[in-house]
């Protein structure tokens, strides 16, 4: 458990949080958007349900917990409703499922491992 602390610590300062847009075009999200009021980092989804668009995503947030939003995607717009929030990865394993909590786990790696090479920089401090 020490080494996925570590790995959320780490990812915390290579991503930029904000608020997830709670509906909305998925294509061209605008400030006016209804937003969650938190301030968190996408990680990953899963289907729950396929004929109805439903879906559920873990989110990274700045202090180093989860939150689960319910997504429903219609054309190029969605939804969002805050599930379940303030999780450790633990509480994201039982709520999310293991195999999709790897996922969020490969997925920070990769941001790491991206963030650590040479030619990476946050485009914002591009010269």
């Amino acid at each position: 458990m020490d080494k996925i602390n570590q790995i959320i610590k780490k990812v915390s300062t290579c991503v930029t949080f904000g608020q997830p847009v709670s509906s909305g075009s998925v294509m061209s999200q605008r400030l006016s958007d209804p937003r969650m009021p938190i301030m968190a980092y996408y990680m990953s989804m899963k289907m729950i349900e396929e004929a109805e668009h439903y879906y559920h995503e873990a989110w990274l947030k700045k202090e180093g917990l989860f939150a689960i939003t319910e997504a429903w995607y219609k054309d190029s717009n969605v939804s969002r409703k805050l599930l379940k929030d303030n999780l450790t990865f633990e509480q994201l394993k039982e709520e999310f499922g293991e195999e999709e909590s790897n996922a969020v786990v490969l997925r920070m790696t990769e941001i790491i491992k991206k963030s650590e090479r040479e030619d990476w920089r946050p485009t914002s401090k591009r010269a």
